[in-house]
């Protein structure tokens, strides 16, 4: 519920984890918690991560959810630690 997304805004989402967990564990739009905007679970670095896996996985086209794991894999693990340091600093 946290990012903010419509889906994950609804009511009875809402209500559902209100339910579940208690209103003073949720934290989201219109609730009594609202989410800050660029709160710190997402940093920088994720967003650089996320864009650069996004551009590489892509290239290849995938055309269905297992040749997207396969490609998403690929990709992570052929990224060399100096790059993933340099996109945190």
């Amino acid at each position: 519920m946290q990012d903010g997304a419509t889906s994950h805004t609804a009511n009875p989402v809402k209500a559902f984890l209100i339910q579940t967990f208690g209103e003073d564990r949720i934290v989201s739009r219109r609730c009594r918690y609202p989410w800050t905007p660029r709160f710190l679970d997402l940093t920088p670095a994720d967003f650089w991560l996320w864009g650069y896996l996004k551009s590489r996985v892509y290239l290849s086209g995938p055309s269905s959810l297992l040749e997207l794991k396969d490609a998403i894999r690929r990709e992570v693990s052929s990224i060399h630690p100096d790059m993933l340091h340099s996109g945190i600093a």
